[in-house]
């Protein structure tokens, strides 16, 4: 194994809030909110180095005291931190969690909505690195020109995949015409891969999420409880990897440990339909537990792959 994963996903703190259902409009309902904890890029980050493969952080970080914590934390993860620190700190996003372990999110941006295409291209890149690029941080134009340019340019001695987010609606066209055509994977969830068919289509009449990529370029879709599918070039035939059965407790932060593992797989020399069960092993773990932390270690996901058991890691 020479490469590296490097994650452009950025860091945020999380507050997690339990509720019991989601009100109607002008209404209210209690929450039960547990401790803040770093999420967004910080699970996918710590998931990879959890697979024990080398891994490098590749977002904004602040000055502030979020920042510093977030920092420290992915220090003592294995996680190595490529960018130089910006004034201010992270933003914040609150879950909203029903009882049945669906979320929903509300963001505010700070520092890690400020990635820097100058500051991108000081990193020295290797032969053999994975490097992911989330969609959730081109939501505004000005970021979605830098990362999409950053990555399009990317050499070919490195493997770029690319995650489609919840916020798919809110990332200008254009940078999903920049990026795909550098994708080497692309990755996205039912719901995500649905909405993003739909706004392309809407802007090109007959264009579909394959009409922008090279036709040797991969596409993964989650689709939940039936676990993934693999499309591995144009017109090839869609394959489906296997779910682990698994107790949903939370869905925070399972597409995050997914596209860790999965990337985390092919750096392991693993092809993608491995890897892909790989990630289906990790996400199982994942969802059994409340909260993205902790994430699955090796051990524990190459032993849901030998027994096809999934356990709560918390106990």
């Amino acid at each position: 194994m020479s490469g590296r994963f490097i994650s452009t996903h950025s860091v945020a703190l999380v507050l997690p809030m339990h509720i019991a259902y989601m009100p109607e409009r002008g209404g209210s309902v209690h929450a039960d909110a547990a401790s803040s904890r770093p999420g967004g890029g910080f699970t996918t980050l710590c998931a990879a180095a959890a697979m024990g493969v080398p891994t490098a952080a590749a977002s904004p970080l602040g000055t502030g005291p979020n920042s510093f914590a977030v920092r420290q934390q992915l220090v003592e993860a294995g996680v190595d931190v490529l960018t130089p620190e910006l004034v201010g700190d992270i933003g914040v996003v609150i879950q909203l969690i029903d009882e049945d372990g669906a979320m929903r999110s509300v963001v505010t941006a700070g520092v890690e909505s400020e990635p820097s295409r100058a500051t991108l291209e000081h990193i020295e890149l290797r032969e053999g690195d994975v490097v992911h690029v989330a969609a959730s941080d081109m939501t505004s134009a000005h970021a979605a020109s830098e990362l999409s340019e950053w990555a399009a340019a990317l050499p070919t001695c490195v493997r770029l995949v690319v995650s489609v987010s919840p916020a798919v609606a809110q990332v200008p066209v254009e940078a999903w015409e920049t990026i795909f055509p550098r994708a080497d994977v692309v990755t996205m969830n039912s719901r995500e891969a649905s909405a993003l068919a739909g706004i392309l289509d809407a802007y090109r009449h007959g264009s579909t999420i394959r009409s922008y990529l090279r036709a040797d370029a991969a596409t993964v879709r989650r689709v939940g409880a039936q676990g993934s599918e693999i499309q591995q070039y144009a017109d090839a035939p869609v394959v489906s990897i296997p779910a682990f059965e698994a107790r949903v407790a939370d869905t925070a932060g399972v597409g995050d440990t997914h596209i860790a593992e999965m990337c985390a797989g092919l750096l392991l020399g693993y092809d993608l339909e491995t890897a892909c069960l790989m990630a289906n092993a990790g996400a199982a773990l994942a969802i059994s537990h409340e909260s993205a932390l902790p994430v699955p270690t090796r051990e524990q996901v190459e032993n849901v792959l030998e027994t096809g058991v999934v356990t709560n890691i918390l106990r």
